[in-house]
């Protein structure tokens, strides 16, 4: 994808990203080590910020659709916490190369197409085709193959299951905007677009994280504890909020 791509983001492990991140467990009492460097960047740039390939990584889990399918395992190797981001073993994760490539090629390709000029063109992306689902498929065929498979319940459920994953704007999409935001130092306006996101949905976890990480931007540390105290109420079994929240707390004594 082109650069703008990079910044996409949700909630969620890496995933189809070339890095060699393996998790590693903080000493007792000490601070976490030092994340290992990145390695086997063969598609986006070598000495690109950690946070922005951490941002794009996620966004491609949440337009595949893949966070219930391993997420990070769906193109790398390994099981959380410990993943081998770096190796190639996984055949998904030079087809995911490959088409990014490709998505390149048909984006510089759009303003002969279309006569238009460059900066009016809407980049190709992952969503663009993929919408939140693996295996792209309009209604008509997702639907077609429920029958062949299973018939018109099969086919219901089919439909159903693609309004649930299909992108378009939804919540999750504006809490990945907002991360970029905040990756671009604009943590103002992320928190407004997250603020209006907990208004429609007061119960949506991943806002308040989202929150949590513009606070943190801007130092306010009182709010993002509360951001992400918020969040673990919602989403008590998210480990990953717990230990930060955890973490954050400690780091005041």
């Amino acid at each position: 994808m082109t650069r703008a791509f990079t910044g996409l983001m949700l909630s969620g492990l890496i995933s189809f990203g070339t890095t060699s991140a393996t998790a590693q467990t903080p000493p007792a009492g000490g601070q976490p080590p030092a994340p290992p460097p990145l390695t086997n960047l063969k598609i986006y740039p070598k000495d690109i910020a950690r946070p922005e390939l951490i941002a794009t990584m996620q966004g491609f889990v949440r337009q595949l659709g893949v966070q219930n399918q391993g997420g990070c395992t769906y193109c790398h190797v390994g099981t959380a916490p410990n993943f081998d981001f770096a190796s190639d073993t996984n055949p998904k994760k030079d087809i995911a190369r490959r088409m990014i490539l490709m998505s390149r090629e048909i984006t510089a390709k759009l303003p002969e197409v279309t006569g238009k000029q460059a900066s009016a063109i809407t980049s190709l992306r992952c969503a663009t085709c993929h919408r939140g689902m693996a295996v792209p498929k309009v209604t008509e065929v997702a639907l077609a193959d429920g029958l062949a498979k299973g018939g018109n319940s099969a086919a219901v459920q089919q439909y159903k299951d693609t309004r649930k994953q299909a992108l378009d704007y939804n919540e999750n999409a504006l809490v990945a905007y907002a991360a970029t935001l905040v990756n671009g130092d604009k943590a103002d306006d992320a928190l407004a677009l997250l603020q209006a996101n907990a208004e429609l949905n007061p119960n949506h976890a991943p806002t308040y994280a989202g929150m949590a990480q513009a606070y943190a931007k801007k130092g306010d540390k009182d709010n993002q504890i509360k951001s992400l105290e918020k969040a673990v109420q919602l989403d008590p079994n998210n480990q990953q909020l717990k230990r930060q929240l955890d973490q954050l707390k400690s780091s005041r004594h």
